[in-house]
């Protein structure tokens, strides 16, 4: 897709307090660079694997552009991990995607999926779990009354490993279990001091 910026450049003249300011604008478009993953945009591999990086292809119209690579997947700890791929148009405007990697326990069982809407037991609000690869999910609200996301890591659609997710409350982090439609989680806000290993318990609807 072909995006423009339209910048405007104001040059101010100053002549003396007294007098009227004259501006004089100019205008021009730039074209930003379009940045495209080669593979999915989430994906998982199993504690101990290893993780193949199949880059990224940037272009400016038809012209290839550079791409820069940021960011690391440890395949010996489960977690989240984000690798950033980013170019530069010819007028010096970055461009950026993101692909997201979790390392899960073990190789998801045959059947899995624990997407769905979930309702919080203590103040009656919605969440949803989305599933973006084996194994690899995410709650756009585990707190419940606030709206405090993370991602959820199983394997067997069971046990879940809430990894250290950054959101707009901080850092987030906890476990949790599935046991037919209920949702117990344990929540630690690490960046809001006292709220650890905060019991949170939701059904699935």
């Amino acid at each position: 897709m072909r995006r423009y910026l339209l910048v405007l450049f104001v040059a101010v003249i100053g002549l003396q307090s007294c007098e009227k300011l004259e501006t004089e604008g100019v205008s021009f478009e730039t074209q930003f660079v379009d940045i495209q993953l080669n593979g999915d945009a989430y994906e998982s591999i199993v504690l101990g694997g290893e993780f193949v990086d199949q880059g990224a292809v940037a272009k400016e119209g038809e012209e290839e552009k550079e791409v820069t690579v940021r960011g690391t997947v440890d395949v010996t700890k489960v977690g989240v991990y984000e690798v950033v791929y980013s170019a530069m148009n010819n007028d010096g405007y970055p461009g950026s995607v993101t692909r997201r990697v979790a390392v899960i326990p073990a190789a998801e069982s045959a059947g899995v999926n624990i997407a769905g809407n979930y309702k919080y037991n203590n103040g009656g609000q919605i969440a949803e779990i989305t599933k973006y690869a084996p194994g690899f999910y995410y709650m756009n609200n585990i707190w419940g009354g606030s709206e405090v996301p993370c991602y959820i890591l199983t394997s067997d659609g069971k046990e879940l490993v809430l990894p250290l997710t950054n959101t707009l409350y901080g850092r987030v982090l906890g476990t949790g279990e599935l046991d037919g439609n209920n949702l117990a989680l344990t929540v630690s806000l690490l960046d809001q001091g006292g709220l650890i290993d905060v019991p949170r318990n939701w059904t699935k609807q």
